[in-house]
């Protein structure tokens, strides 16, 4: 009976054993499929040779080339502006070490002693193919402008343009790591490349995408670049979210949310497990990922509507069942260690102002130091010009080491959606 019992026992073992071996070359399996389901080169192409790197790559944040750029690039009050290429990690593929691109401009005049303080500049969306990056396509006007804000006021600039924008891979839109090393890394680049003309005096600030961008950066950063002196960040149209959990109403089925989830979901931003993004879409969704595949975000939207194409038709799947796949970077539950200036134009209609508040709000729960901004009659667009009147303030009382005090003690609900005002500029 004991020699039955042992025997008994033993199979029971092997067999869980096998179970589990199954169980893992299971999960094993779905992974690659899901890696495999990821055209992890969507994109790539139609920028020249300036944007590939063959050479040796050892570690990241590395000047990797640098050119200079002219016409269109916003350049008038820049000693030096220069496409570059730097190096920097891949924060979704597990690629190791890869090339990221972007811009870098030196103010006019004699540097401060010590160099000028750095601004690190994060973009909106533009779109996910290599043609869409700044360092290429130019900045908007609206960009241009904000950039040449900060070099008339004395503070270098480098703009990154994000992973797999530009350079080989597909762009991990709105994702943490890849759009945070790519962030932190230009400013070690900028900073390697420039030493004693840029100071490790560093501000972190950007719109929309960038907001979440910077954010992601400032969140990486202790563990990642802590050899990067990051004194605060500004983020204008939040799009951090509150919590993790998207909203089918907003982010499938709202006006323009079906072409941000083609793109999202096209960069890898899906979660583990998901279909394939091909499996995802309708015939009519098809047309957007083919239009996303050589154009930018806003040709794709001519696409929508010649094809009549929305939230409900782009897909294969309910609109409750495609939300549930977003993978949304929470807020973090530990409290960044920087002060932290947020912009909200009370027009807003592409994050609702009630998302950006609510975002605001978790934030501040959790122990952040941070000043709020409303600004009534600016929309999303609008946002971040307009809040250079403040945000160039906390940026000077940030290498005074002296940052305005947080209120978010008084935060209140902004309230419905207000008009536009039409005399505030960018607010297309």
């Amino acid at each position: 009976m004991k020699d039955q019992g042992l025997s008994k026992r033993r199979r029971v073992r092997n067999r869980s054993a096998l179970l589990a071996v199954a169980a893992a070359s299971l999960l094993a399996t779905g992974a690659a499929a899901q890696r495999g389901a990821i055209d992890m080169f969507f994109g790539d192409g139609g920028v020249s040779d300036f944007y590939r790197w063959d050479g040796k790559l050892s570690r990241p944040g590395v000047m990797l080339r640098a050119e200079p750029v002219g016409d269109g690039f916003y350049v008038d009050n820049a000693a030096v502006a220069q496409r570059i290429l730097y190096s920097s990690t891949d924060g979704r593929f597990g690629r190791g070490v890869v090339e990221a691109s972007g811009l870098l401009y030196l103010p006019r005049g004699k540097p401060p002693k010590g160099g000028w303080p750095l601004v690190v500049w994060g973009h909106g969306t533009m779109g996910i193919a290599d043609v869409c990056a700044p360092s290429w396509k130019k900045p908007t006007p609206r960009d241009g402008t904000y950039v040449d804000a900060w070099l008339q006021r004395g503070f270098a600039v480098v703009a990154p343009d994000y992973q797999g924008l530009g350079t080989r891979g597909v762009h991990t839109y709105v994702q943490r790591k890849g759009e945070g090393y790519s962030t932190l890394d230009a400013a070690r680049a900028a900073l390697a490349a420039h030493r004693g003309v840029i100071a490790n005096k560093v501000i972190l600030t950007g719109q929309s995408q960038g907001s979440g961008a910077v954010l992601n950066a400032t969140y990486l950063q202790p563990a990642y670049a802590p050899d990067v002196n990051l004194l605060g960040t500004i983020a204008t149209a939040l799009v951090w979210r509150a919590n993790a959990k998207a909203n089918a109403e907003s982010d499938v089925l709202g006006p323009e949310a079906h072409r941000y989830y083609v793109m999202r979901m096209l960069g890898g931003g899906l979660i583990p497990g998901s279909p394939s993004p091909d499996s995802l879409l309708s015939a009519k969704g098809a047309l957007l990922r083919e239009a996303a595949r050589r154009g930018c975000s806003r040709d794709l939207v001519p696409v929508a509507q010649k094809e009549g194409i929305n939230g409900a038709n782009a897909f294969t799947r309910p609109a409750p069942e495609m939300a549930a796949m977003l993978d949304f970077p929470a807020i973090p539950a530990r409290p960044l260690r920087v002060p932290l200036l947020i912009a909200t134009g009370l027009s807003d209609t592409t994050i609702p102002t009630s998302l950006q508040y609510a975002a605001v709000q978790a934030m501040c729960r959790r122990g952040n130091h941070i000043v709020w901004y409303k600004y009534d009659g600016v929309t999303h667009s609008g946002t971040s010009n307009f809040a250079l009147r403040d945000a160039v303030p906390f940026a000077q009382r940030l290498l005074e080491h002296d940052p305005p005090a947080s209120n978010c003690a008084g935060i209140t609900p902004p309230g419905p959606i207000q008009s536009k005002d039409p005399s505030i500029p960018f607010q297309d």
